[in-house]
């Protein structure tokens, strides 16, 4: 039996529906069901703008990757419509990805693809931006809760915070203006630039590593800016991960996110807010030269009081010098008249010295020339006594009666026998001149005799 034969032979067969057929009776049964257009709600993922001027995307349940999924079209015709209604909203919700949308069409059966669709012909703004209010109360709430609404701004803001992490998206207007206000404030700023998305489903994780990445180069502050935008455009700003990095930043973060009127909860976060990405680097420009003026100001209250105290001093220096010469004036007058009671009794000294000099002076003298051929006799005497003397201890006149004086080579004086040795050679000094001789043995001498 085949696969595909029909078990009961004979019965009345069912009916056998054509594909177009069976979709022309979903479509009847879906429009007869769902009659008039129905409001859905949920999240807005995978969205498309082609060039056909239609935009499609598909609608989720929040934070429900695998459930549920309407496909939903919204034709050129209709968009006008909705996009009229965002208008009047003031443009500040825009239909991105992961935003929440309440939005209204009719049901339909998409025969070319048999698949369910809604054709969106309006949408409830109220509904998003009640949603954002929503969540973002309940984040700042936990946040609160968990003492981290404040955790930055305890972090001390360096007085010339002049290296700076920022934190956006490259090459957009807000880099560029933030850029250029502090390159025209003059100051030597010093940019770490983190590239990232500023929107869309993965940027509230993009920005929560850059802010981390921005802390980690050794910066002096953080700051997060972004262009303005639909207050949809700034849902990763309203993300708690992106809460929780600012509050986490051991740096400070300063933020200029959107427009005058918006306020996310990165900028409750964060250390210090500012209304736009310009006025972000204004506030950071300020801050430096709030401190040169600062440095500037002490500067000249340092050369203000030197200057005075230069000038207090060439005061009290002149009334000092006054006193001196006034002083020392009286005291060489004082020591003039001193000296001069000096010098006189020095000169009556001096005067009785030189004549108690003379008077010994001359005594001295007279005793000297009644002394002087007194002791000249007596030193003839003692020089002719020496002179005696000397001549009877004259070697010459020794020798000359017969003495003799034996010296040995090396001019020792030989007085024993004991003084030399055999075959010393020695000199024998006699009257008439010297005598070489060298020492024998005394057995040649006995020999020889």
């Amino acid at each position: 039996m085949s696969l595909f034969d029909d078990p009961d032979v004979g019965a009345i067969p069912e009916p056998t529906w054509s594909v177009t057929e069976l979709a022309d009776r979903i479509g009847n049964v879906l429009r007869a069901a769902f009659r008039d257009e129905v409001w859905v709600r949920g999240e807005v993922r995978d969205l498309s703008r082609p060039s056909s001027g239609h935009v499609y995307f598909t609608l989720t349940e929040p934070g429900d990757d695998g459930g549920a999924c309407l496909s939903v079209m919204l034709s050129s015709r209709n968009k006008a419509g909705v996009n009229a209604i965002l208008k009047r909203a003031g443009g500040r919700v825009r239909i991105t990805d992961g935003t929440d949308v309440r939005i209204r069409g009719r049901l339909d059966w998409y025969l070319p693809r048999g698949q369910l669709q809604l054709r969106m012909t309006s949408i409830d703004p109220a509904h998003t931006l009640g949603q954002l209010e929503v969540a973002r109360a309940e984040l700042i709430a936990r946040l609160t809760e968990e003492g981290l609404l404040a955790a930055n701004a305890a972090r001390p803001m360096p007085l010339v915070p002049l290296r700076i992490g920022l934190v956006t998206s490259r090459g957009s207007a807000a880099e560029a203006d933030f850029v250029e206000e502090l390159r025209s404030s003059g100051f030597a700023f010093d940019l770490v630039r983190i590239d990232t998305r500023v929107q869309g489903l993965g940027a509230p994780l993009e920005i929560a590593a850059a802010i981390a990445e921005a802390a980690a180069g050794g910066v002096d502050v953080v700051a997060l800016v972004r262009g303005g935008g639909a207050r949809t455009d700034l849902m990763a700003f309203d993300d708690e991960r992106v809460a929780r990095a600012i509050a986490a930043c051991p740096v400070p973060v300063v933020t200029g996110i959107g427009h005058e009127i918006d306020r996310s909860v990165a900028d409750e976060v964060a250390h210090t807010s500012h209304k736009t990405p310009t006025a972000c680097a204004q506030g950071l420009a300020s801050s430096v030269a709030e401190f040169s003026m600062q440095v500037s100001g002490l500067w000249a209250a340092i050369a203000g009081r030197a200057t005075r105290d230069v000038a207090d001093q060439e005061r009290w220096l002149g009334v000092v010098a006054d006193r001196v010469r006034r002083g020392a004036t009286s005291g060489l007058l004082t020591a003039q008249r001193r000296l001069d009671g000096h010098g006189g009794r020095v000169a009556g000294a001096a005067r009785a010295h030189v004549r108690a000099g003379d008077s010994r002076a001359e005594a001295a003298a007279r005793r000297l020339v009644h002394r002087a051929p007194r002791a000249l006799a007596e030193a003839e005497r003692v020089v002719t006594s020496t002179e005696a003397r000397v001549r009877a201890n004259d070697p010459e006149r020794t020798l000359a009666r017969g003495w003799s004086i034996t010296r040995s080579h090396d001019g020792r004086l030989v007085r024993s026998p004991d003084d030399v040795a055999a075959g010393d050679d020695l000199v024998t000094l006699l009257a008439g001149g010297e005598v070489r001789s060298t020492v024998i043995p005394p057995s040649t001498v006995a020999d020889d005799g």
